[in-house]
């Protein structure tokens, strides 16, 4: 629910902190494929072809981050 407000609503530039990127045409794969995120920090590249493409061209910033690093990430941001 909260990926589709903030695509009906147009937000875009988005930091994604997220296990993956979603898969093409579903969950944060929809933002992506809209080309509303800048930059994601993720442990896990997945089977998305337009995080792929988009990576590649540079258009897209990524920090992949071991799952423990980012779990320990999280809980700071919570703090």
């Amino acid at each position: 629910m909260l990926i589709a407000a903030l695509h009906q609503a147009g937000v875009g530039d988005l930091e994604i902190v997220s296990n993956n990127c979603g898969v093409d045409d579903w969950g944060l794969g929809i933002l992506l494929r809209d080309r509303r995120i800048r930059r994601i920090i993720a442990s896990y590249v997945g089977e998305n072809k337009e995080f792929a493409r988009q990576y590649l061209a540079g258009e897209l910033e990524v920090a992949l981050t071991p799952q423990g690093t980012l779990a320990e990430i999280l809980r700071e941001m919570a703090d």
